[in-house]
């Protein structure tokens, strides 16, 4: 794969400034998403930067490398199904969008990236006729094998075009988390106004910039997520592409604080006063300037010392510490913690396509929860602590007895008898 290299950014890519200012380096890291079959362990992983820059003119941050898309997303194992929180949460946002869009029993609604169709689903079972556009071959596959027509391309305005001359305009186009992965952000807007109707609303998904800081949540940074994204530099976007945020939503307990920005074009719709809350709240907390971001790095390095101590300190005095989510945010931290299988051997996950597999940089094992039946098991780290309540029950279900490990926005042990 010499010839996908990876792109400097020196430009911000939704206002083009070069009044760029780094202000968290997580190293060279290998993909977040990159997982190891057995025979590929004595193999070298391709790593790149891992550094995050805010634009001084529009409050955007985003990675200071591109790594050729190719690389993270022609095969995929992260599947959105896997955990009820999801599920549950895209079957709200499709019956959501649905009245918000005054659609009618047939209406076209297409999601972007849309992995192996659960929001699909969500829009089939409010009415809707639904496609899905994905680059990842397994999974659309998988998604057209169960009835859920997905286009397995990158989108593009030219994907827009003839996904329109086939199926007509639609009423809803979505994005979750898929926007903050798009390096062309202008490019993923052309093709959204070619495919969208003229009074249709497009739908953006994204861990939300402000919980990034304000929870210490460095560990959603890995090289798919190319943008952090707030509604201040959004709307910028959407008014040089001929659109408006009209709404935002807020919903914390999704990937540690996610907001549901909705958009149309410019003039179709006012904007609520939800929406002007959250670009005031940006404003005092100072989107543009490098104070907060400063501040945030430097509370990550210190947390880092504080887990990294935590879990020497636990080894030496012989427990056994697993993880739970063998997740890219997990991974993240793993790599930059520098926690390696050493530490922490094992990590849960309940994704089947993910089991037999090792992650990327540390490592680790991955099983499914069956391995803790006969494992002295004595600590769990929450790598995937945005789902920590669901994976506490599923533990508590399998008979573990241990303590758990949430690792930000501070290290800390939480006893395992607390539900």
């Amino acid at each position: 794969m010499a010839e996908l290299t990876s792109r400097t950014v020196d430009r911000c890519r939704i206002c083009g400034s070069k009044k760029l200012h780094r202000y968290l380096d997580l190293g060279r890291t290998p993909l977040a998403n990159s997982y190891l079959a057995p025979e590929h362990l004595e193999e070298p992983e391709f790593q790149e930067d891992l550094c995050i820059q805010l634009c001084l003119e529009c409050g955007l941050s985003q990675l200071t490398k591109v790594v050729h898309p190719d690389r993270m997303f022609r095969h995929y194992l992260y599947v959105s199904s896997t955990t009820a929180t999801l599920r549950e949460h895209f079957a709200e946002l499709a019956a959501t969008a649905a009245k918000a869009a005054g659609t009618k029993p047939g209406d076209l609604a297409i999601d972007v990236a849309s992995n192996d169709g659960c929001l699909l689903s969500a829009f089939k079972a409010v009415g809707l006729s639904a496609l899905g556009v994905d680059p990842a071959q397994n999974l659309a596959a998988e998604a057209n094998a169960r009835g859920l027509e997905t286009e397995c391309a990158y989108w593009s305005p030219d994907m827009a075009q003839k996904v329109s001359g086939r199926r007509g305009k639609a009423k809803i186009i979505t994005a979750c988390n898929v926007f903050a992965h798009a390096d062309d952000l202008h490019g993923f807007m052309r093709a959204v106004d070619a495919a969208l109707a003229p009074d249709g609303i497009f739908i953006i998904e994204c861990p939300y910039l402000l919980d990034f800081i304000h929870h210490g949540e460095f560990d959603t940074a890995y090289h798919e997520h190319l943008s952090y994204l707030g509604v201040t530099p959004l709307e910028k976007l959407m008014a040089a592409r001929g659109f408006g945020v009209f709404d935002v939503e807020r919903f914390p307990d999704i990937h540690g604080g996610t907001v549901r920005v909705y958009c149309a074009r410019a003039g179709q719709r006012p904007r609520t006063a939800r929406a002007a809350g959250f670009f005031a709240q940006e404003e005092k907390f100072g989107v543009r300037a490098p104070a907060a971001y400063d501040a945030f790095a430097k509370l990550v390095l210190e947390n880092r010392a504080i887990l990294r101590g935590l879990i020497e300190k636990l080894t030496n005095e012989g427990k056994t510490v697993w993880a739970y989510g063998a997740s890219a945010k997990g991974n993240t931290l793993m790599n930059f913690f520098g926690l390696e299988a050493r530490l922490v051997p094992k990590a849960i996950d309940d994704n089947p396509k993910k089991w037999g597999y090792f992650t990327p940089g540390a490592r680790m094992a991955i099983v499914g929860i069956d391995a803790l039946k006969g494992a002295r098991v004595d600590y769990l780290l929450l790598l995937a602590w945005n789902f920590e309540s669901e994976i506490r029950k599923r533990c508590q279900a399998a008979g573990y007895q241990g303590d758990f490990i949430v690792p930000v926005p501070k290290a800390r042990v939480v006893p395992g008898r607390k539900t």
